[in-house]
This record gives structure tokens, sequence and C-alpha cells, in this order.
């Protein structure tokens, strides 16, 4: 399998891929992670998700954000994005690679164009939160600077008990 390729997602049909990819996430999530299902469902409860998928491309939307599509020739296998928090600041979101691509350097050409785009969007600060079960995703964020940080945003007792908050300054 050769290099993926990255690209912003752009047209109605990456953003099809961007959407499927994360549906992907969620239903690996579950595979994965069966003893987590309650505290996965805080994050993705199925209806609220769908809506979340579907404005995606507002959520993310330039100059301000970004989805970002990792590809193997045609085959889409990953993606992130970040939307600005505050001026200059901006929250990653939705990273995410197919079984097919792990361990081919997908994950990291990801992080890297994000904070390449993050950087020429103007944003001085990047934050994310990721859960304590993720390891290869914390160890990923470490490798590409991310230290651990302060919470963020409000969640439930139980969610706070896997979550783990980073930030990374561009």
């Amino acid at each position: 399998m050769t290099s993926a390729s990255i690209t912003v997602a752009e047209t109605p049909e990456d953003m099809s891929d961007v959407q499927q990819l994360c549906r992907d996430f969620v239903s690996w999530l579950f595979e994965e992670f069966p003893e987590q299902r309650d505290k996965i469902l805080i994050y993705f409860e199925p209806v609220k998700w769908e809506k979340t998928l579907a404005a995606l491309p507002d959520i993310h939307a330039r100059p301000k954000g970004a989805m970002l599509l990792a590809r193997i020739g045609d085959l889409p296998v990953g993606c992130i994005m970040y939307h600005e928090m505050s001026p200059g600041v901006a929250e990653v979101k939705r990273l995410f690679v197919s079984t097919e691509a792990r361990g081919k350097g997908a994950a990291s050409l990801l992080v890297e164009a994000l904070i390449e785009n993050a950087r020429a969007d103007g944003h001085t600060e990047l934050r994310l939160d990721t859960t304590t079960f993720l390891d290869a995703a914390v160890q990923l964020y470490r490798k590409h600077g991310f230290e651990d940080s302060d919470h963020t945003i409000d969640l439930a007792p139980e969610a706070l008990e896997v979550v783990v908050f980073m930030r990374r300054t561009l």
C-alpha cells in the first residue's frame, strides 16, 4: 500500500467520505471498547451524532476551520478536522484512520497537515480532547507536540473520568 495523500475536504463526495469515516469511527469504538459503551454514548448519542455529521461542513468551514481527508489511491482512509474556538485558538476534532490503513503513517500525515493548515489560517494554539483508552491517539498527539492541559469543555462527571485534554502552541 502506498503513502496516503492529504487534501482539504471540499466537494460533496469529500463530505460524504468524511461523514462515513466518522460513522466508522464510532462503530470501531463500540467494537474495540464494549466496556466503555455508556461513556462512548455520552459523546455519540445516535440522533445527536447524525445531526452533528450533517453540520460538519458548517462547523469546520473555511477559513477558520477545515476537514482534512486522507486517501490511499481513491480510497478514503482517514480524516481530521478543526474549527475556531476563540480568536487564534482552534479545536482539533475527529481524527480517525481506517483499520486497513493503520500503521502506514496516515494519522501522522493528518496531524501534520492539520498543524500546517491551522497555522496558515492564523491560529496560534490547538486544543483537543481524547480518551484515556485511546492510547495510540494520546501517544500520537504527544509525538506532535501536544501536552496535557486543563479541561476546556463541560462534561458529565462520568465522562471526565476518561477524557484527556491536550493543547499545542503553533
